[in-house]
């Protein structure tokens, strides 16, 4: 909606929601009503995120290569004018390839980008892997255009610190209480009433205690913070992959929110009297790295036993790289490592 409001203000612009987020469907109609994008369309997956046999594999492969529709085409299917200039994507993916293939037939110059809010996952990009190359080598051979060729953009608030093969193109920060602020509260729902948070301390859960390898001991984190703290003081924020009820059985307050994106419910409220703490989740960072209001931060990954999770090792790699950041110091001059736990007091 940012991009929107600034980079292409003066385009036309379409805007494809996935039912991969809960109550993407209802956010997709409350975007309709802010009128912010020519078009906007639900779509249904149908499960087009499911692992795929190797036969399956192969049919993409000759279908991206030599068809004019594949499996991804009801992506596109209720778009009457699929003649575009350009493609903009958070997850560069095998649907990315399927949308570009059809798209392309429309304009052979399409041209194919990135969009990413959060900091922490600039370095998520993996373009070009054996299977793509041989999709693109088929495709060049009969005349195709070939993705790998089309490749243009990566647009986000921070393109100081992005190192990777696309162009980096700087998104105008969010200004708070401004006409975007305002719009966010009616696409999310999110009334006075939601948006009052009395907790001065706020953790933001992970996934590594259900994912990625053996868990590493953040609801124990939890329990000492809340000794510390108080509970009365503390809030939940859930992770929207936890399924879990662990939190409420156990009698802590969790954010009757957390099904709404954190980067959201931030830019429409005011929390510069609060504390935030997580493992290493990035939403704790990029509420803040989208406006000027900042938030004091602490990741607490330290407190945890992580060594038998490869993808939370991966995310702490990542974290300690940004922070060390010679490009962000004065921006995150908010946000600490925390050696022990009372170091949030």
């Amino acid at each position: 909606m940012q991009m929107r409001n600034t980079i292409f203000k003066r385009d036309d612009v379409d805007l494809i929601i996935t039912d991969h987020s809960k109550n993407a469907d209802v956010v997709c109609e409350n975007i309709k009503k802010c009128k912010y994008f020519n078009n906007c369309y639900y779509v249904k997956t149908g499960g087009s995120r499911d692992n795929r046999t190797k036969m399956q594999k192969i049919l993409d492969i000759f279908l991206l290569s030599f068809a004019k529709k594949n499996r991804f085409e009801y992506y596109l299917r209720d778009i009457s004018d699929k003649f575009f200039d350009e493609i903009m994507v958070f997850n560069y993916d095998m649907r990315t390839y399927g949308v570009f293939s059809i798209l392309s037939l429309y304009n052979h110059d399409i041209k194919v980008s990135r969009f990413e809010e959060g900091v922490l996952s600039y370095s998520v990009e993996i373009l070009f892997t054996q299977t793509r190359t041989l999709i693109g080598k088929l495709r060049k051979i009969i005349g195709k255009p070939v993705i790998e060729n089309s490749f243009l953009n990566f647009y986000c608030f921070y393109p100081q610190i992005y190192k990777g093969y696309l162009k980096p193109v700087e998104v105008p920060m969010i200004q708070l209480n401004s006409e975007i602020c305002v719009a966010l509260r009616k696409v999310f729902e999110l009334d006075d009433k939601k948006l009052s948070y009395k907790y001065k301390y706020i953790f933001f859960t992970s996934v590594y205690d259900f994912e990625g390898g053996k868990p590493v001991g953040e609801y124990e984190l939890v329990c000492k913070i809340a000794d510390i703290v108080g509970k009365d003081n503390l809030l939940i924020k859930t992770h929207p992959r936890d399924t879990r009820t662990l939190y409420v059985d156990n009698g802590f307050n969790v954010d009757e929110n957390s099904s709404v994106p954190w980067e959201a419910i931030q830019l429409s409220g005011k929390f510069d009297d609060k504390v935030f703490m997580t493992i290493n989740s990035g939403s704790v960072l990029s509420g803040s790295l989208m406006s000027k209001n900042k938030v004091k931060t602490f990741y607490m990954y330290k407190m945890c036993d992580y060594k038998g999770n490869e993808s939370c090792q991966k995310n702490v790699i990542d974290i300690e790289a940004l922070l060390k950041n010679s490009n962000m110091k004065s921006i995150f001059n908010n946000v600490q490592v925390a050696e022990k736990i009372e170091d949030i007091l």
